[in-house]
């Protein structure tokens, strides 16, 4: 039998095997708990790195330096002409150009296919996105992507320059963008948005294009800073973008002017429309808009400065209107619209309406340098009201042959006799409290 010193002994040993794991199970919670509180240093395989594109450098190609970046590398393209096409950009990182590096397409479609959220796209000059009849091959594509970036960049004689499909807070600022110019039908859109969301597109200049700038289904963005001009059909064109905002832009010498179309909540501010020059041209072109605000711009030297159809509850106030050829043509479908503290000044007609029914637009507290009226008591409000829509309008929107008689006196007479006995001007479209001009404002009756 075994004694009881062995029982004993046995017994001890059994207890310390015993004891062995509960301690080392302690020891090991101490050890996570003291990793857990410890900072958390990423490893070297984690850091982001500097990949370097160029003569000399580690990577020949920008396609080699994709493939080998990791989310949050930084790509530095150096001097040089790079041949490349169809690059996707599907991780986080920035491609940084130094020295002007030349991407060029040559022709084979789309140079960059931005699939990755917070890419960064700057400082290169990227061409040769050739003509597709087929789709929109653009310089940089934006893929339902997030908060991309395009900035500083050149974009020459490209199908489209920058396109955006399903992207949310994108943003292209301070790109210079020069088109294939040539026919409208075989040239893209300098900026183009479909179906995105809260873009800012800011200080860029767009030359060449078939449409300068094009928002579609894109509500939410801001649009401001930007000078586009000769443009094939339109400096800006936007259509169902509700609750965008435009402010400080240039429009100037684009083939149709600028074209807004089935939105609303929209805000137009201190833009300048110059120049939009043609049969069919116009500075701002608002189709089917409601809600919306167009304050303190400027059109200047426009066929017609603005021209509104089936527009509902606008507010259109500290505008200069000057030197157009129809500085307001409005149609009958258009109502509830005010037009308060607006400058007229050097226009052919300063008014155009075309039915002589009734009107809902107001007018308030305009200057029409038409004005014939007078300001007995100096507190520089016209003592008469003012009726802006003048009979030889309404006699050339539907005989448009009757411009050639458009300094005779036989117009004079006819303007002054529909002073006196309206017959085809709405009787209640007048502007109650007109702002005497300067130039009249001490007129007075003797």
């Amino acid at each position: 039998m075994p004694s009881a010193r062995h029982d004993a002994s046995a017994c001890r040993a059994a207890s310390s095997r015993r004891a062995a794991p509960a301690r080392s199970a302690v020891l090991r919670i101490f050890l996570l708990t003291l990793l857990a509180c410890l900072p958390n240093h990423p490893s070297a395989a984690d850091s982001p790195d500097t990949l370097f594109v160029g003569a000399g450098k580690p990577f020949a190609k920008v396609g080699t330096a994709l493939a080998a970046a990791k989310d949050g590398d930084c790509i530095v393209i150096g001097p040089g002409y790079y041949p490349e096409a169809k690059l996707l950009v599907a991780k986080r990182v920035a491609l940084l150009g130094r020295g002007d590096p030349v991407l060029d397409a040559r022709g084979g479609g789309n140079l960059l296919e931005v699939r990755a959220n917070g890419a960064r796209v700057e400082g290169l000059t990227l061409r040769g996105v050739g003509v597709n009849y087929l789709k929109e091959d653009g310089a940089v594509w934006i893929n339902e992507a997030r908060g991309v970036t395009v900035a500083g960049n050149r974009f020459e004689k490209d199908f489209f320059a920058v396109y955006g499909t399903h992207a949310v807070g994108a943003v292209v600022r301070g790109n210079t963008m020069e088109g294939l110019r040539g026919k409208e039908a075989s040239n893209g859109n300098g900026i183009h948005f479909w179906k995105s969301d809260s873009i800012l597109v800011e200080g860029n200049s767009i030359r060449g294009h078939r449409d300068g700038i094009y928002l579609e289904f894109t509500g939410n963005s801001v649009v401001t800073g930007n000078t586009c001009e000769n443009n094939i059909r339109y400096g800006l064109h936007f259509m169902f973008s509700n609750g965008n905002a435009y402010r400080k832009n240039i429009f100037r010498s684009n083939g149709s002017g600028v074209a807004v179309m089935y939105s609303r909540h929209i805000e137009m501010r201190d833009n300048r429309f110059e120049q939009n020059w043609g049969a069919a041209s116009y500075g701002l072109l608002l189709k089917s808009i409601s809600s919306s605000v167009i304050q303190g711009n400027r059109f200047t030297r426009n066929t017609v400065a603005i021209f509104e159809s089936t527009g509902d509850g606008n507010a259109f106030s500290e505008n200069v209107f000057a030197n157009n050829g129809w500085a307001l043509r409005i149609d009958a479908d258009c109502n509830l619209n005010t037009f308060t503290a607006n400058t007229f000044s050097g226009n052919t007609f300063d008014v155009a309406f075309n039915a002589s029914l009734a009107s809902t637009n107001s007018f308030a507290g305009n200057s029409w340098d038409h004005y014939q009226g007078w300001d007995l008591d100096k507190d520089g409000i016209g003592d008469v009201p003012h009726r802006p829509v003048e009979l030889y309008s309404a006699i050339v929107q539907t005989h448009p042959q009757a411009m050639a008689l458009l300094r005779s006196h036989f117009i004079t007479l006819l303007d002054a006799l529909e002073r006196l006995f309206p017959t085809l001007a709405p009787i209640n479209l007048e502007d109650a409290s007109p702002k005497m001009p300067a130039r009249k404002s001490q007129r007075v009756i003797p």
